[in-house]
């Protein structure tokens, strides 16, 4: 099993940031720190620095390989609100928008907490400490898919997806979704009366795609930059989803 440990520690407040030190490691010598800009509002900066720190260390730095999931990995922090956001029932709503991942693609991660700071690297051996812009890391997970450009999945689709699919864990769900995104897809017209309704429930027409070959229709709804996957059916669009856009990142 994979273990990576990280512990907010430091916290420097500056005239429109603020920058949080976190120490990080993976086995015994792998020991190293980053430092975390966030805005001043943000509710619980160091719960928030090592969300980010998780995010950024296993899914853009791939400390432990590339497209990692949360099985067989264990994740070690110094905050409980971040073992709570994982169980989602921490209070700190803003919480959830650094650690998305932790929800999703990292489901499965088995999330302790400790307190011990024993193994931290001396500072003089910290020759560089990339700086994370932790704002630019809120939010859902996005991935690049070929045909939709950045396109971001949230919970709900994917246990959707997991449903229609049988797929036994999250780590399976992620990577068989992760790859048909990637894959060939086309956009498919709806009804008139099916973008009445949707227009009426969401304030926005969602849009439909579908692999040519396979019955599953994947339901988007598009942001500025990128498109966000809502939920998965494979019959009707008319299908109950309690999904909300206004709360995608919650």
């Amino acid at each position: 099993m994979d273990t990576l440990t990280v512990f907010a520690s430091t916290d420097l407040e500056f005239n429109d940031h603020a920058v949080v030190r976190v120490y990080w490691c993976t086995g015994l010598h792998r020991k190293k720190a980053v430092d975390v800009r966030l805005a001043l509002t943000c509710q619980d900066r160091q719960a928030a620095a090592e969300a980010i720190a998780i995010r950024y260390l296993l899914g853009e730095m791939n400390v432990f390989n590339a497209n990692r999931t949360g099985i067989n990995l264990r994740i070690v922090v110094s905050k409980g609100a971040i073992k709570k956001m994982a169980r989602q029932t921490t209070q700190k709503i803003d919480l959830y928008e650094y650690g998305y991942p932790i929800l999703t693609r990292y489901g499965e991660a088995k999330i302790e907490v400790s307190k011990d700071r024993s193994w931290f690297p001396p500072d003089e051996t910290l020759t560089e400490v990339p700086l994370i812009q932790g704002e630019t890391l809120r939010g859902i997970e996005k991935l690049e898919s070929e045909t939709m450009g950045l396109v971001a999945v949230t919970r709900h689709a994917l246990e959707r997806y997991a449903e229609h699919c049988g797929t036994l864990d999250m780590n399976t769900t992620w990577k068989n979704l992760h790859r048909r995104l990637k894959g060939c897809i086309e956009k498919i017209p709806l009804p008139p009366k099916v973008i009445t309704h949707k227009l009426k429930k969401y304030g926005e027409a969602p849009e439909v795609w579908k692999h040519p070959d396979d019955p599953l229709h994947y339901v988007f709804c598009s942001r500025s930059d990128h498109k966000v996957l809502v939920t998965v059916f494979n019959k009707d669009p008319e299908e109950a989803v309690t999904f909300r856009p206004l709360t995608a990142n919650r």
